[in-house]
């Protein structure tokens, strides 16, 4: 398989993006390993998709697809278990369900399913590939032939040196939380605020409805619990939103969102870098 760019969905007003009708992009050759993509939004504001592998497959990189690029990324694990690390230094890490994962621009990354089952990984990645900032990128950058998957100076007690990580694990202690609304009833976690990428997090208790949230930017959120319901400005609307789907809002525009079950939801979010 040859390189070619992937789908870049975009929308001309706020949207209600179903998983199940997202079409999947695949990539890769059998040097790079192969990826499935569920791509929900790809403009220059935004870059949100769900990459998939296979139970106990990897992606590495090839000449063709070089897994290095110009945007910070965010990944959260939503089935299976991630090994991801740069091949560059051996630097690896573990990333069970439900863990974040951080890295910034420049760094080299091959994933692996640790796992049985399929692996699903959320990906949040900004300055957006529409700015020129992942395959044109890569293909500036000097193929690296040369795989490492440790670090040898670990292997060593006596060595006490620690280099620099390319990897930063985000668990719940690290969030960082704030009341907003008028009455202060809504929780919200900042999980990754870089030049680049903002990205947040959303607790909605059951039975509670949120104020409504709008952003300066565009922005997209998604959801990872059943019974929820969003409700447009643009629309007046409420719509059903499940595990998986998202809500994608152009700037100017609000929403609202009711969980209609007994359980405490989460939805991420994240900002967009303009309102283009």
């Amino acid at each position: 398989m040859t390189y070619k760019p992937s789908p870049k969905p975009d929308y001309l007003k706020s949207t209600i993006i179903k998983y199940a009708k997202i079409k999947t992009h695949l990539w890769g050759d059998k040097e790079a390993g192969f990826v499935k993509d569920w791509i929900y939004v790809s403009n220059k504001s935004l870059h949100q998709i769900i990459f998939g592998l296979s139970a106990r497959t990897n992606f590495k990189h090839s000449n063709d697809f070089r897994t290095i690029f110009g945007a910070d990324e965010l990944l959260y694990v939503l089935n299976g278990t991630m090994v991801i690390g740069n091949p560059q230094t051996g630097e690896m890490h573990r990333v069970e369900k439900d863990e974040f994962i951080f890295f910034s621009k420049d760094t080299w990354h091959h994933a692996f399913n640790y796992s049985n089952e399929d692996l699903q990984v959320l990906e949040f990645f900004s300055p957006p590939p529409l700015t020129g900032t992942s395959g044109t990128y890569a293909k500036q950058k000097p193929l690296l032939k040369k795989f490492k998957y440790r670090q040898n100076y670990l292997l060593d007690p006596l060595k006490t040196s620690i280099k620099k990580k390319s990897f930063k694990i985000i668990d719940k202690n690290a969030i960082h939380w704030s009341l907003i609304g008028e009455n202060q009833d809504q929780l919200m976690g900042t999980i990754v605020n870089t030049k680049n990428l903002k990205v947040h997090i959303l607790k909605i208790l059951g039975g509670q409805c949120t104020p409504k949230i709008s952003f300066l930017n565009h922005s997209v959120f998604f959801v990872l619990n059943n019974k929820l319901k969003a409700t447009l400005d643009s629309t007046k609307s409420k719509f059903a939103v499940n595990y998986r789907d998202s809500v994608y809002l152009r700037s100017g525009d609000g929403v609202q969102f009711y969980n209609s079950s007994k359980n405490e939801a989460s939805i991420i979010l994240c900002e967009g870098i303009s309102n283009d």
